[in-house]
């Protein structure tokens, strides 16, 4: 049984409870592949990036995120393989593009056709891109695209002969372009295309010459230099093209800046955009061209040729100059995204979302105000700023307009994820909610109602979601395999609430006669288990027993093999945790010995050694608890779930033993742990039991080095704060022989009990210790401020932040109150004391009857 990804929840230790919510919460009975492991607002952010790519000239990188996208299952592939194929043809890659084409399968419609018709030109195989667009309508054509159908045809007339009727398909594919950046690609294009037309053979080449020494220094003539240039070029005279571009850029007059441009442009593509000359055209053509669409192919042409070190430095640096000069560019935008993109792939967020902000406040028309939004909408998300990349990326879905309904799409779902990830799951839910209406081709339905109604599970609307999953479950969409995972972690949820009987209600009321029948085969299946597994919660094993033995008798007949062995094997770990409930414990252990015969290698069979040393566990034999944990750990090593967290618990089992020898031991099983499973989820607390290991062991030096780890290397981790915590704790031991230690100690505590982030009764311990350790350095003054205005104040008497103490907090807040009423009492301010000791019997806190004896103590009479 598949149970790897369902164990911390099953097992529901207390360490895991803390942790960011998964987006794909798991589910037993399903397989890795289909647990959802993937996350939809990143392949969003991911296609977001591909095409921002693309657009940039980045293309190599534009590749590499597709290929990523196409290495998963999706629903899109077809589109994805042809932006693939597009990314391909802009870096030069046309055998690869063309490869990349070929196995697209299924029905090869007009956008297929048309880039089968561009290779060809590419290829100079005229007839095959004639017939690959004959009769081909622009409408039949994305708007995107419909721009190089009429350049196809441009080039088709050229290689025809034809320069009239090909420069008024130029035109009309200029025309076509949505915006001036659109325009600078096809300047780009019909100049590289010059490159790749006809064949030439010598005399062709020598006549071309003689024109240009004929016609030298006229507007002809310079035409004519830049065709005899192209020839030598094809003929793989390269260093004479140069030459020849190079000298009639000496020689231009200073008034022909438009034959200037073309020259420059020409020999960048010609030399190459690298290094040296090609290069040196290029930045020229950018920093002083007098056609903006020159520029910005320039621009291009310098990105695609700028990805690797060092001269992605060195673009940085020829941006800067640019950006900083004066008057203002006229392609600043352009300068300004492509900086961002670069800075955004370094990793320099400031300056990424700097260059940004300042393309959208100068230039609130742009056509590259939505990637500027996708800059910032990325840089928030690796920043785990997810409000902020929800906020951006509904500003980038705003700005693409009508024109791109799947990328809005795909945009739709990355705020949901996004409000999710930022634990914001009203607004999540309304996300999901919304995308569900026009779900993107690229995300499976199943799976947005699958976090629609997690939203509200992971929100506590737990009847919200009961009524969701009722809507959604009549939807044709909600597949199977969906709909359990979602039914799986409904029941969970209702369980936590103590609602086990709504649960088993539940499942009961789909598995009964009227609805029964409608569910698939394999949905019902799993449903029976989850009846079972909710009547074992809810205390009736008797009834558990019987389940169980009705589900091996009536298994659905069109039940997939390996889904049938999963099943079989879960219901024999489930039928001996139910022996075990009932103390038929000789029972129990023969029936799991013989499902680990039987299933050997099941999740189900590893998990009944949990099972059975839970058991142990749970009555105090922790030599025999730790003895089946350690034996997990050695027989199933690369089991990456079980066997951390058999180790884990082998640790715990080691220190109740309680002797020195046994922490020890529980120190080299932890160590074994995280040297093994570097990667586990249980590092972080299987390390902060080894500090509080050694600071049993009265080892603190070593303790205070085990933290000053976690607090380093898990800095956004959801218990960080707990780590800075123990540290300052450990500073603290510490001090009483070593002093420096106190001032680390209250700095720590200080950070701890300000951290918004950190759960309350986190920080209201840490106000505790920080007061006691005031009061110990003899200033009852601080001790005073930071128990009533930091601890009490702040987080008893303000109604909304005492809401959030747990029993752990409550506990300290009492210990607070007891310390600052003893504080009053030795400063003879007794009422203040009554109010301090009085405010643990109001507010319903621990302690009361040692509060009131406190009281008693302080009658009239005494005070």
């Amino acid at each position: 049984m598949r149970l790897r990804h369902a164990i911390i929840f099953l097992l529901g230790f207390a360490i895991a409870a803390k942790a960011q919510e998964s987006l794909n919460q798991p589910a037993p009975l399903v397989g890795e592949a289909a647990q959802g492991s993937v996350s939809a607002g990143g392949n969003a952010l991911t296609l977001l990036a591909a095409q921002r790519a693309g657009e940039l000239g980045f293309t190599s990188a534009a590749i590499t995120l597709y290929q990523e996208l196409l290495a998963q299952p999706r629903a899109d592939q077809p589109a994805l393989a042809l932006a693939l194929v597009t990314a391909l043809m802009d870096d030069g890659r046309f055998a690869e593009a063309q490869t990349a084409l070929d196995r697209i399968g299924g029905v090869r419609g007009a956008a297929w056709k048309l880039r089968a018709g561009l290779l060809a030109a590419q290829r100079r195989d005229w007839a095959a891109a004639e017939a690959a667009v004959a009769g081909m309508k622009p409408e039949e054509l994305s708007a995107a695209e419909r721009g190089w159908l009429w350049f196809l045809r441009g080039v088709l007339a050229d290689a025809a002969d034809d320069p009239g009727k090909a420069r008024g398909f130029y035109e009309q594919a200029e025309g076509a372009a949505g915006s001036a950046v659109a325009r600078a690609r096809f300047v780009l294009a019909r100049e590289q295309a010059r490159l790749r037309l006809g064949a030439v053979d010598e005399p062709l080449v020598e006549e071309a010459r003689k024109n240009m020494e004929r016609l030298q220094g006229r507007k002809t003539g310079y035409s004519f230099a830049r065709t005899y240039a192209v020839m030598l070029d094809a003929l793989g005279r390269k260093a004479e093209a140069v030459a020849i571009l190079q000298r009639q850029l000496l020689t231009l007059p200073s008034g022909e800046q438009t034959e200037r441009d073309d020259f420059q442009m020409l020999l960048g593509l010609v030399a190459g955009a690298q290094a040296g000359p090609g290069r040196v055209a290029m930045l020229g053509l950018l920093s002083n061209g007098q056609d903006p669409a020159k520029q910005r192919a320039a621009l291009r042409v310098l990105a695609g040729a700028s990805m690797q070190e060092p001269l992605r430095g060195q673009f940085r640096r020829e941006l800067d100059g640019l950006i900083a000069g004066a008057p203002m560019h006229p392609v600043l935008d352009d300068l300004l995204m492509t900086r961002a993109q670069l800075a955004l792939v370094a990793k320099d967020y400031a300056r990424a979302e700097g260059d940004a902000r300042e393309l959208l406040e100068k230039f609130p028309g742009s056509p590259r105000k939505a990637e500027a939004y996708g800059v910032l909408t990325a840089s928030a998300w690796e920043q785990l700023r997810y409000r902020a990349a929800a906020d951006f990326a509904t500003n980038a879905r705003d700005a693409l307009g009508g024109s791109s309904v799947d990328l809005r799409g795909e945009l739709g779902v990355l705020v949901a994820e996004a409000w999710f990830r930022a634990r914001d799951y009203a607004n999540a839910a309304d996300a999901y909610s919304a995308v569900l209406r026009e779900v993107p081709p690229g995300v499976p339905p199943g799976e947005l109602m699958f976090q629609r109604i997690l939203s509200d599970i992971e929100g506590g609307q737990l009847d919200t979601a009961l009524q969701q999953m009722d809507a959604l479950g009549a939807d044709a969409r909600f597949d199977a395999v969906s709909r359990w995972r979602t039914e799986w972690n409904l029941a969970r949820a209702l369980q936590r609430a103590n609602r086990v009987g709504d649960a088993y209600a539940r499942v009961n009321q789909l598995l009964g006669a009227s609805h029964s029948a409608r569910l698939p085969g394999e949905l019902r299946a799993r449903l029976r288990w989850l009846q079972a597994r909710l009547s074992l919660l809810a205390g009736t094993p008797e009834e558990t027993l019987r389940l169980v033995d009705e589900m091996q008798g009536a298994m659905p007949e069109d039940l997939a093999e390996t889904l049938r062995q999963e099943v079989r094997s879960s219901i024999e770990l489930l039928k001996a945790e139910a022996l075990f409930k009932l103390g038929r414990t000789a029972q129990a252990v023969e029936l799991m010995q013989k499902l680990r015969a039987d299933y050997a290698k099941s999740d189900a069979a590893i998990y009944s050694i949990i099972i059975e040393a839970g058991y142990y566990a749970e009555r105090d034999q922790a030599v025999e608890a730790q003895r089946l944990y350690t034996e997990l750990a050695d027989n199933y090593p690369d089991n990456q779930t079980y066997a951390p967290y058999a180790l884990y618990q082998a640790a715990l089992q080691a220190e109740r033993r309680g002797q020195d020898s046994n922490l020890e031991e529980a120190n080299k099983l932890i160590e074994r742990m995280v040297t093994r499973y570097p990667q586990s989820q249980l590092v972080f607390y299987a390390r902060l039991k080894q500090g509080d290991l050694w600071r049993k062991l009265n080892q603190f030096a070593l303790a205070q080095q085990v933290y000053e780890s976690l607090v380093n290397n898990y800095p956004s981790h959801p218990d960080a704060a707990l780590a800075q915590l123990v540290l300052a704790e450990c500073h603290n031991a510490q001090s009483v022989s070593d002093p420096s230690h106190a001032e680390r100690a209250i700095v720590l505590f200080e950070q701890v009990r300000d951290r918004v982030d950190a759960p309350v009764d986190v920080r209201v311990e840490a106000g505790y210790n920080l007061g006691y350790l005031m009061l110990r350095r003899n200033q009852p003054a601080r001790a005073e401020a930071v128990w009533w205005r930091d601890v009490v104040t702040a987080f008893l008497l303000d109604e909304s932040a005492a809401r959030g103490l747990g029993a752990k907090g409550r506990y300290w807040m009492t210990r607070t109150l007891l310390e600052a009423g003893s504080l009053y009492e030795q400063q003879a301010k007794y009422d203040r004391a009554r109010e301090a000791w009085g405010l643990i019997i109001e507010s319903g806190l621990p302690g009361a009857a040692l509060a009131r004896d406190r009281i008693a103590r302080l009658s009239p009479a005494n005070a």
